[in-house]
């Protein structure tokens, strides 16, 4: 019926569209779905930065090298959304009697969550492929340097209503 340059002409037209009205939508449903936007996109550029490197040093099967990404990423981010949950929803937070020792020991909890990451990562280490993982943990920290402090401060943002 169409041709193939009209065909892709329409399909990129409906799709123009489909993500105008999507993000319309993101807007419309308020801060909280904005919060969960950036934390989707978040993850997402983590998983893709992440892959890459595993696939460069894939063939020497390096251990827990994604769990570890993955486990610094949870922990980062528990760090820094719960310090702006602290800070925002301190009160709500100390209401609740189980809440009370999360908030109280934020970063106690934080750091020591890092050090454990830390520990598996050195009892993770093999003997020959010491400057592998030394660059793959870098190149994980780097990675959360980047993704996860822009969506801390996108969220900081939202927070503080500077896009409304």
């Amino acid at each position: 019926f169409l041709s193939c340059r009209w065909r892709n002409w329409v399909v990129r037209g409906i799709f123009t569209w489909v993500m105008i009205f999507g993000f319309g939508l993101i807007i419309w449903l308020g801060p909280l779905m904005l919060l969960f936007t950036t934390l989707l996109v978040q993850v997402k550029c983590f998983h893709e930065i992440i892959s890459i490197g595993y696939i460069v040093y894939r063939t020497h099967d390096l251990p827990w090298f994604r769990s570890l990404s993955w486990y610094f990423l949870v922990t980062s981010n528990y760090f820094l959304y719960g310090e702006s949950m602290v800070d925002y929803f301190g009160v709500l937070l100390n209401r609740a009697d189980f809440m009370k020792p999360l908030v109280t020991y934020h970063r106690f909890i934080s750091f020591s969550l890092y050090i454990i990451g830390f520990v598996w990562f050195v009892l993770s280490l093999v003997k020959k492929y010491y400057l592998k993982q030394f660059s793959l943990f870098a190149w994980t920290h780097v990675t959360l340097l980047i993704v996860v402090t822009q969506s801390y401060l996108i969220m900081q943002n939202l927070f503080e209503g500077l896009i409304w």
